[in-house]
């Protein structure tokens, strides 16, 4: 409940990210009890939020230029867009490997879903008093 009381963890100052990239990052730190993430981590979690952040603006342009497009000659070619989509999203799946995050293994013992579960349920009821609006949380 404590951990749920503070505010989001900050992008390291040794870290830099994109305006783009910080509601992604809200999201990495969430993926996790507070007190599961040491310094190294929360540069990899900022990389994951920067590459989140990539995929999603190469999604939207090649939305509205199209999975083929044509060449300077006319030729009807694949937009490279879709590689590189494919090699951000290796690199998002390899960086969340690193931070050991999506699936996991039934009835692993290192998992840590039960404080991520607590987190995430003291969140809830940090919002519920907020929007209570009786002053009790400064």
């Amino acid at each position: 409940m404590v951990d749920a009381a503070k505010p989001d963890i900050e992008v390291p100052a040794w870290v830099a990210l994109t305006e783009s990239a910080k509601p992604f990052w809200v999201g990495v730190v969430r993926a996790r009890a507070r007190d599961e993430w040491q310094d190294v981590d929360l540069v990899v979690a900022a990389q994951l939020a920067q590459c989140q952040a990539d995929i999603a603006e190469e999604d939207a342009a090649l939305r509205l230029e199209g999975k083929v497009i044509k060449n300077d000659r006319g030729t009807p070619v694949m937009n490279p867009r879709t590689t590189v989509l494919e090699q951000l999203a290796r690199r998002e799946m390899a960086l969340m490997r690193t931070l050991r995050m999506g699936g996991r293994i039934a009835g692993d013992q290192r998992d840590d879903l039960g404080k991520r579960k607590l987190e995430v349920d003291a969140r809830k009821a940090r919002k519920q008093v907020e929007e209570e609006d009786d002053g009790l949380l400064a």
